[in-house]
């Protein structure tokens, strides 16, 4: 059974649209049939975007968003829920209100369900930003609520022609219908997309410097795909990792029992190297996926507590430390500790200071993201947590994080890829 299906949400859906020269649009949550002028409109405001199909295609971005688990959290507040449903809906039209640029717009699908339509942005932006809504949503929505452990946020890229049915459909009706057959098309096609490659993804180690000691103390688990003699690892940005919550939870899973299985050919005895193990933030909010995981985690060896460290991406701001809790606390029995790879201007050390975390993380070689890692840095010197820079492709990025002083320095530049964890070595000269 899916997790969709294993949960039973009720969707909703919305499309974002506009154009830079005309004012601000608000979030139209549509509860019956417009008129056709209406859905014309819409065509017309889509081929503002470009002369053909081809160009609006290449210049808006679609997405989906499902809250996942809400029949459980009806359950939860059973006999209120009327009350909470209302406050729920307006702060959804509040939130895209304020979040969403003018030449954006949402149509709401059902129940839970938003489809989002991203003007002038690459595949890439327009997935990282669906993301980044879903999970600022879901701490607004419920962040402070009993029963909000049962909660979690799927986003999902849409590749759809945006406008080449628009111009026939009657009502708004047809417009949510079109999008959910994409939703499920989109569903289908990542399900086959992974069981295509299944065969050729493998994980392999990376080592990780301890600089200020000079010592090769850890590694980072990555994807990889061998083809016969051939292997690539996986980009941060393929659109494999950070493409759907469902696919990329099936990938953390895959590489939790391929990590364990690592750490066992090791053995008991001898040195073993602290293990980054990356995982995506919805698989530990996602109470079903959670289970899996925390199923999964109690079958690894026992060693694996005293070496293990959960790197979880996706870490923005806002996110209080009841949710950090809800998330963390099943697994902890279960590792070393954790470290938190953090977005951009990520600040909310307070809300994890009575947590197990070792380390705050940052990911990226862009000269851009430089000022906001190195104030990063040297705010987690000033709360006495340790740093890890990942994803260091250029010597000179790996200089600039050796003179800031970051405990842990991983990426191309620092070590190539192996199919098994190296034990620690020193790397001093004599």
């Amino acid at each position: 059974m899916s997790q969709a299906e294993e949960h039973k949400p009720a969707e909703s859906a919305g499309m974002m649209a506009g154009d830079s020269d005309s004012a601000p649009t608000k979030p139209i949550v549509q509860t019956g049939p417009v008129e056709h002028h209406q859905i014309g409109e819409m065509a017309h405001f889509l081929k503002a975007f470009g002369r053909n199909k081809e160009e609006v295609v290449n210049t808006l971005m679609a997405s989906s968003l499902q809250i996942v688990g809400l029949d459980d959290v009806k359950k939860e507040y059973e006999g209120r829920w009327e009350k909470i449903e209302h406050r729920v809906e307006t702060a959804i039209n509040a939130f895209f209100t304020k979040k969403l640029r003018k030449q954006d717009t949402f149509v709401q699908l059902a129940e839970g369900r938003f489809a989002l339509i991203f003007a002038n942005m690459t595949r890439e932006e327009g997935q990282a930003r669906a993301l980044e809504l879903s999970r600022e949503l879901i701490n607004l929505l419920f962040g402070q609520m009993p029963g909000v452990e049962l909660i979690s946020v799927e986003a999902m890229v849409l590749d759809v022609d945006l406008i080449g049915d628009l111009e026939s459909f009657e009502n708004l009706e047809e417009v949510i219908e079109y999008f959910q057959d994409a939703i499920a098309e989109a569903s289908e096609r990542e399900t086959t997309q992974l069981k295509e490659v299944e065969e050729e993804l493998i994980i392999q180690f990376r080592s990780v410097l301890n600089h200020p000691k000079q010592f090769i103390s850890a590694t980072e688990v990555v994807f990889a795909l061998r083809k016969g003699d051939d292997t690539t690892v996986l980009s941060h940005s393929d659109p494999m990792l950070s493409g759907s919550t469902r696919t990329r939870t099936d990938l953390d899973l895959m590489a939790l029992e391929k990590t364990g299985q690592a750490m066992r050919e090791m053995g008991r005895k001898g040195n073993k190297p602290i293990v980054f193990l990356s995982i995506c933030l919805e698989t530990l909010a996602n109470a079903y996926c959670r289970k899996n995981f925390q199923d999964m985690m109690n079958r690894l060896p026992d060693y694996t507590k005293q070496h293990l460290i959960l790197n979880i991406e996706g870490i923005g701001r806002g996110i209080p430390n009841s949710r950090y809790r809800q998330i963390l606390t099943s697994v902890t029995p279960n590792v070393l500790g954790f470290s938190l790879e953090v977005d951009k201007d990520w600040d909310c050390f307070h809300a994890i200071s009575d947590l197990p975390v070792r380390a705050i993380v940052a990911s990226s070689n862009e000269q851009d993201d430089i000022p906001w890692i190195k104030n990063l840095i040297l705010q987690a010197r000033e709360k006495g947590i340790r740093s890890v820079w990942r994803n260091v492709e250029t010597d000179e990025v790996a200089r600039l994080a050796f003179k800031l002083g970051v405990d842990y320095v991983g990426g191309a530049a620092i070590s190539n890829c192996q199919d098994n964890p190296i034990r620690p070595f020193s790397i001093k000269r004599s």
